[in-house]
């Protein structure tokens, strides 16, 4: 009996997940004894031998001396990674619960306290970004005059995330205009997320009314310039310590990489908002990651939203030999966790 999509025999598919098994526990080379001993595999260390010999020659082990047992290659993780079927313990389960068990206050808290939670539990480097601005919804825009020709705009999303901006104006305005500009911006405003308030503005702006129109227009330009194009979202990183723990790190070329990719904030980043287009877990095995800077590393990540809105992502980031099996329901679950949370 084979697999069909790998072509391995049922020996060799139960041996080559009981290999990987034994090196994410032990981060040791595996030999036909260990297996054969420990795993009920039904054949003798002879028969164990031999097939660890094809599954090498079939790329999903290799070995790393003559005299040394195997080791899982990046295609043996990733046929690990598509053939078992991970469930949460309950003890994990009810871990993530009791976290979020109070009612969220600060939405930047919340989402900071998450990369700790996937720390702790984890052992290994946790991200977690900030929602996005363009998935905030737009409670209300308020403008105050600090000093002449000089306002703060502030965005007020509904999840009480608030965000000022300094605007220097060509003219001056009294306080009671700009709170009649804000009133008729929340009018329409309210209730949209800000991408859509943006291209509400923007369309706005283009109409015939709004060239005759001073106060519009003014309220219009203030409005674009408080939802205005946002700052990259802010990133949550926790476990750096921990994760140097690994075995594999005591390779200084291997540490060097963790600390690189760690310190890139754009390729974080960009690796979360990958997760926001997956409909399940992301899993990218070492040279799988679509950034180089990335490729000796591997990613269990998923994105965590509002409703239908895809708010942002969380991630574990470490050495190719990872706990799958654990980490991806963990992760799968955390962001769910934080998903109702949100929405309370």
């Amino acid at each position: 009996m084979q697999d069909g999509a790998s072509g391995l025999s049922s020996r060799q598919h139960a041996l080559l997940l009981a290999a990987v098994q034994e090196f994410i526990e032990n981060a040791e080379p595996v030999g036909s004894h260990q297996l054969a001993t420990r795993h009920a595999l039904g054949v003798r260390a002879a028969m164990v031998r031999n097939l660890l010999s094809e599954l090498e020659e079939g790329g999903f082990l290799l070995q790393p001396h003559t005299s040394a047992g195997r080791v899982p290659t990046e295609k043996g993780f990733r046929y690990f990674v598509d053939h078992i079927a991970p469930a949460l313990p309950f003890r994990d389960r009810a871990q993530i619960e009791l976290h979020y068990s109070s009612p969220p206050g600060d939405l930047n808290a919340l989402i900071r306290d998450t990369s700790r939670l996937l720390a702790a539990m984890t052992g290994q480097a946790a991200l977690v970004s900030a929602p996005r601005l363009e998935c905030l919804t737009v409670e209300e825009v308020r403008f105050i005059r600090l000093r002449e020709r000089e306002v703060l705009a502030i965005f007020i999303a509904i999840s009480s995330d608030v965000h000022n901006r300094l605007l220097a104006l060509d003219r001056d305005y009294s306080q009671s205009e700009l709170e009649r500009m804000g009133a008729f911006l929340n009018e329409s405003l309210a209730g949209r997320t800000l991408e859509q308030a943006r291209d509400w503005i923007s369309n706005n702006l283009r109409e015939e009314r709004a060239r005759y129109d001073q106060f519009r227009r003014t309220a219009l330009e203030l409005g674009g310039a408080a939802v205005g194009p946002a700052t990259p979202a802010e990133l949550y990183v926790e476990g750096s310590a921990q994760a140097l723990d690994q075995p594999e790190f005591a390779d200084p070329g291997k540490l060097r990489e963790l600390l690189r990719a760690l310190d890139d904030k754009g390729a974080l980043l960009d690796l979360l908002e990958r997760a926001l287009t997956q409909s399940g877990p992301m899993i990218a095995i070492g040279s799988e990651n679509s950034d180089a800077r990335l490729a000796g590393l591997s990613v269990v990540a998923a994105s965590y939203a509002r409703g239908a809105s895809q708010l942002g992502g969380l991630a574990i980031l470490g050495p190719v030999r990872m706990d799958y099996e654990r980490l991806i329901p963990l992760v799968s679950y955390t962001a769910k966790a934080l998903s109702r949370a949100l929405g309370q």
